[in-house]
């Protein structure tokens, strides 16, 4: 009983005197403070590497998606490091010996090595996408896994673990770096905007295919995307009310998509003022008598 009494007395002493919580509120300040540098640390970091890169653009004309890339990256990598610091300095003032968690980690290691295997794939994969330029922020992509498309959009932002797409729909995706399969990148190469134009089966084909030619020759002054003047390819199906005619147009990196609905746009404008006829539905009557 007096063994029990006198536990319970070395463990709840500490608990009566003033210079434990004097002690345990000067702690607390102590970490706050270290978190509030951390951040200050890493804000103005983050504005002097984008200063620095933006320095270097203006001297080597550099390419802007890429240095958004690197930016991204170097950010990634300084926050990493200077949270790291922190919490191994607030460690060793609570008197946990880093070293000896270092030390320990080839046990713990063992543990949680599956676990971490996907971390290292993410970070590995993460360092290749950068350096062999796979793709780039504000590049648009889409990204595959095991044959089914797992996203599509606007590339927002690349970091050591995961990436950050902006569908089309405005959805954010985070996607780990290991979990991409195949990559398709759409801003690499100049696109290809692809129409395909419904008109009257009783409108004379020849000169609406003028007509379109004279519009596009203004198309690619009024309109930066396009690299050249769009062109009639030619009729690409016959139906019993229209005539479908297609049309194709080079575009700079990533504006297919926004080519097609500008030229759908101008031609529908053309049509209007021209007078130029869209087909009309088939409506089919049938009357039977009875007998």
């Amino acid at each position: 009983m007096n063994q029990l009494k006198h536990i319970l007395s070395s463990l709840f002493e500490p608990l009566t005197k003033v210079e434990t919580y004097e002690n345990l509120i000067t702690k607390v300040i102590m970490i706050l403070i270290y978190i509030l540098v951390a951040i200050v640390v890493i804000a103005i970091l983050n504005k002097i590497i984008e200063q620095a890169f933006k320095i270097q653009n203006k001297s080597k004309k550099g390419n802007k998606k890429r240095s958004k890339t690197l930016i991204s990256l170097v950010q990634n990598i300084v926050k990493y490091i200077v949270w790291f610091v922190v919490i191994t300095t607030i460690l060793s003032k609570f008197g946990i010996s880093v070293e000896g968690i270092i030390a320990s980690a080839g046990v713990v290691g063992i543990a949680v090595g599956f676990g971490a295997q996907t971390i290292v794939k993410d970070i590995i994969t993460g360092f290749f996408i950068i350096f062999e330029n796979q793709f780039d922020v504000g590049d648009y992509v889409k990204i595959n896994s095991s044959g089914t498309t797992v996203a599509e959009g606007t590339v927002k932002s690349i970091g050591l673990r995961s990436t950050r797409i902006n569908t089309i729909s405005g959805e954010l995706t985070i996607l780990p770096n290991g979990s991409m399969g195949e990559i398709t990148n759409f801003s690499i190469t100049n696109g290809t905007a692809i129409v395909e134009l419904p008109v009257s089966v009783d409108e004379n084909i020849d000169q609406v295919e003028k007509k379109l030619n004279r519009l596009f020759v203004s198309l690619r002054s009024k309109y930066y995307l396009f690299v050249s003047d769009p062109v009639v390819d030619g009729i690409d199906a016959i139906e019993s009310n229209k005539v479908t005619i297609r049309i194709s147009a080079e575009t700079i990196p990533g504006e297919g998509f926004s080519g097609a609905r500008i030229i759908r746009k101008e031609a529908q404008k053309m049509f209007r003022q021209e007078g130029i006829r869209m087909p009309q539905p088939v409506i089919s009557n049938y009357n039977e008598e009875k007998s």
